[in-house]
């Protein structure tokens, strides 16, 4: 029965440290959800162009403005998503859209998220890994 007596649980600084901890955790999840989501939203757009012999025949103004339609749709907002860049070669056409985001976590703290999304006409089934992965 003695040791009943100092079985009390968490003393107040414990309990102050722990809603520390964990309110930091929900901070950084708040704070970098929004860009992963919005970075899955670019994968989709890049999967929804056409895929095999189609996005051959389609010029990069064609692919930029389906892509835009698409950003505009599903609401991205990230400038970066806007690098878009084709390379084009005899057998495929690569579409890069490789940026940064950086969010601001805590005063002068700044997170910096590299996002590469590719997706080559020739591998449509893997698409949004850039080749060197």
């Amino acid at each position: 029965m003695n040791s009943l007596r100092y079985q009390a649980g968490l003393s107040s600084i414990g309990w102050l440290l722990t809603i520390m901890v964990a309110g930091f955790f929900l901070l950084c999840a708040f704070k970098l959800i929004p860009s992963y989501a919005e970075d899955r939203y670019i994968q989709s757009a890049l999967k929804a162009l056409p895929q095999g012999g189609a996005l051959m025949e389609l010029s990069n103004s064609e692919i930029k403005k389906k892509l835009d339609k698409f950003y505009m749709i599903n609401n991205v907002r990230s400038e970066g998503a806007r690098n878009i860049k084709i390379e084009r070669t005899s057998k495929k056409t690569l579409v890069n859209v490789n940026y940064e985001v950086r969010v601001p976590l805590i005063y002068n703290i700044d997170v910096v998220m590299i996002f590469k999304n590719q997706l080559d006409s020739s591998r449509p089934d893997a698409c949004c890994k850039p080749e060197s992965e």
